[in-house]
């Protein structure tokens, strides 16, 4: 997965897996404490069996520990258990964590504070437009990108696999610097274009192999 072929290196041995003694931290929310507790009790059976880790709070620190658990363990499975991580953190619901669990699915995180800066209204402007009226745009997004996106606590959190995650990130990048709504989305239909050509062209060209 494209995501995190760099960060794997990190973590693996000779043979492309986990040594035991490596840990990975992920930060817990400093606000929203309850909703992550629940939503995180819920799934973590499925997230250690599905990713063969375990995991442990240490709600002192506020952050969860990850650790490998199997010799099959490997560095996507550890960053694809912080990623849940963060995703729980943001907001997503338990049905939403499953599909960040596929394989080919990535997680990424925008930071509305960091582009916009500290102003409260500006911040709340920019969600505004990011999330539409009665959610009409976010929901748009979602449609055209075959995403899902969260908007919470200043951040947005996208989940799909990585092609249509970036076209979704470029689509609220876009929002942000104030374009309209109806060029975006024109902007992000183009980008799919592309995509499911390319799409159709791998899988035409599978079949010309066999």
């Amino acid at each position: 997965m494209r995501g995190i072929r760099k960060r794997d290196n990190v973590l693996s041995n000779k043979e492309g897996r986990v040594e035991k003694w490596v840990k990975v931290y992920a930060q817990l929310p400093f606000d929203n404490i309850e909703h992550f507790m629940s939503e995180f009790n819920s799934i973590k059976n499925d997230i250690e069996t599905r990713l063969k880790i375990k995991l442990d709070i240490d709600r002192n620190n506020s952050l969860v520990t990850i650790e490998p658990i199997s010799n099959e363990t490997s560095p996507a499975d550890m960053m694809k258990a912080k990623d849940v991580i963060q995703a729980i953190s943001i907001g997503f619901s338990k049905e939403d964590i499953i599909d960040l669990l596929d394989e080919d699915s990535v997680l990424l995180i925008i930071d509305i504070k960091s582009k916009v800066g500290d102003s409260a209204n500006h911040i709340k402007r920019v969600m505004g437009r990011i999330i539409g009226e009665d959610g009409r745009a976010k929901k748009t997004i979602e449609e055209i990108t075959g995403t899902i996106i969260h908007v919470g606590n200043n951040m947005v959190g996208i989940i799909g696999d990585y092609d249509r995650a970036i076209i979704a990130q470029h689509g609220i990048d876009l929002l942000i610097e104030g374009k309209m709504h109806s060029t975006v989305y024109k902007r992000l239909e183009s980008m799919m274009r592309d995509v499911r050509k390319r799409d159709l062209t791998s899988i035409w060209q599978k079949r010309d192999l066999k």
